[in-house]
């Protein structure tokens, strides 16, 4: 179980699959409505407070917990009073956990590139208005081109197939991508980064 503090009233706890396991946790059970959340919360939250000093219990809070392939990431959230300061009453009031679970969709497609040769010939070749749909990532030395699933292009995914190292579908991927990848650009970003590098060829 890994805790890291994102400014002062947020925390990231992010469990692997073998955190899981040891916890007697499924995530497939883990609904918004279910017992086995708000135990799992309570036991995320209870050991937060006691590493970190950090307390959830002292106003309104609100937790994010998103699975990806290696296990789940949770960020707790501590809500600030409008003036920053909390008086009794709202203190009195603010007892309820607002949990939800986040469950991306299959939205995009991942192709993987082992060098940026490779990334550089797909490019060259795919349609422009392809990129303004996609988003690529850097992991490692890997280079991780997403394109949404509800745009079209399939000259631009045969492309990719053809100059990649693999394809994979599905949000666990995709996901896996997002939470351990670095952005390099995205959209109309993505599009100006392709355009640059066709000139290069030129």
């Amino acid at each position: 179980m890994r805790i890291e503090k994102l400014a002062e009233n947020k925390i990231k706890v992010t469990l692997s699959a073998a955190d899981l396991t040891r916890l007697n946790i499924d995530i497939k059970q883990l609904t918004p409505a279910s017992k086995e959340l708000h135990s799992f919360l309570f036991h995320l939250m209870e050991t937060v407070r006691l590493e970190t000093g950090f307390n959830p219990y002292n106003g309104q809070v609100v937790v994010e917990a998103t699975p990806f392939s290696e296990g789940i990431s949770v960020i707790i959230s501590k809500l600030k009073s409008s003036d920053g300061n909390i008086t009794k009453e709202q203190l009195r009031r603010a007892k309820v956990v607002k949990a939800s679970v986040k469950r991306r969709s299959a939205e995009a497609d991942v192709f993987f590139f082992n060098s940026f040769d490779d990334l550089c010939g797909a490019f060259m070749r795919i349609e422009e208005d392809a990129f303004l749909h996609s988003m690529l990532y850097k992991i490692g030395e890997s280079y991780c081109f997403l394109i949404k699933k509800e745009s079209n292009f399939p000259a631009s995914r045969h492309i990719l197939s053809e100059f990649s190292a693999g394809r994979s579908g599905g949000s666990v991927r995709a996901e896996h991508v997002r939470e351990h990848g670095e952005l390099i650009a995205a959209g109309k970003k993505l599009a100006k980064m392709a355009e640059e590098i066709k000139k290069l060829d030129t």
